[in-house]
């Protein structure tokens, strides 16, 4: 039989990159983990790790290995910690990654009634626009929109569909001819909002007849973040969801732009590993999303 200890070691200087990080989280020292990863390579009369002076990765068996041994380990670490938790101490930490967006409308209204009944549940937002591996990345959960997720995932429904609009401020309207379709969008300055570095700006898209249209704007302004701020210094015409800007198109403070072709996407969905095993601050964080 293997020690639990040395594969926890393994698992931990694997995920962190670093013999360090992962004494930190042991409570030992680098060489005290370094010395456990020597004695299972030497047990197993196999390599799990390249090792230079500036990295650590897995070999293909040392990943084969983390892959297998990870949940189990995370399990057990989780049955141990629920044993000594009642309704009234529920510790722990939930580490959540989710766009911007997504914790805006579908997160962050949800979370002062877990703060006050339950004072020792610590949570951890990540904002990021593109997907991520949640479990290789150490994250509890993601929020994205829409279900269409891995196999090995489970997708829970954390908010209503999500509405998009186009908006502008009066002064940048003014003296220019408000748009009646989507082509004439082009004689506009148009704030496009790029995802990553690496790909086009995100599409525009709208429902005309039925049917989806997606308009790549031409943008003279580019963003990696929020388009609002700009939409509001009069630099243009943003896409943006309806939540974030309803009390300004109530005011008069934006006008909303091709309003009969507004698009409405499907919901954020939470999603998670598989496995049975969560932790009771997990599942209070994910029942207090769902309600």
């Amino acid at each position: 039989m293997q020690n639990l200890n040395d594969l926890r070691a393994f698992v931990l200087v694997a995920q962190h990159k670093s013999f360090t990080k992962a004494g930190e989280k042991l409570g030992v020292s680098a060489s005290a983990v370094s010395h456990c990863l020597s004695n299972l390579e030497n047990r197993l009369n196999i390599r799990l790790l390249n090792r230079t002076t500036r990295s650590i990765s897995p070999t293909p068996e040392g990943l084969m290995l983390l892959n297998d041994i990870s949940p189990y380990l995370q399990a057990i670490d989780l049955s141990i910690k629920k044993l000594s938790e009642n309704q009234d101490n529920i510790t722990g930490t939930v580490r959540i990654n989710a766009s911007q967006v997504a914790i805006e409308m579908a997160i962050l209204p949800k979370l002062a009634p877990i703060f006050e009944q339950f004072p020792h549940i610590n949570i951890e937002l990540f904002s990021e626009n593109r997907f991520v591996d949640i479990v290789g990345e150490g994250f509890d959960m993601g929020v994205r929109l829409g279900d269409d997720l891995a196999k090995d995932m489970v997708a829970v429904k954390i908010s209503p569909p999500l509405t998009t609009v186009l908006v502008a401020t009066p002064s940048y309207l003014q003296n220019k001819e408000i748009p009646k379709q989507i082509k004439k969008l082009d004689n506009h300055r148009l704030l496009g909002l790029r995802l990553e570095t690496d790909r086009e700006p995100i599409a525009w898209d709208f429902w005309v007849a039925g049917k989806l249209v997606s308009y790549v704007p031409k943008g003279q302004l580019i963003l990696n973040s929020n388009p609002l701020p700009a939409v509001k210094n009069h630099l243009g015409i943003g896409f943006m969801p309806y939540f974030m800007v309803e009390n300004e198109l109530t005011s008069g403070e934006l006008v909303e732009i091709l309003g009969e072709f507004k698009m409405t996407y499907e919901p954020f969905y939470a999603y998670y590993p598989s496995r049975k095993h969560h932790s009771r601050a997990f599942e209070v964080v994910l029942q207090a999303l769902r309600e």
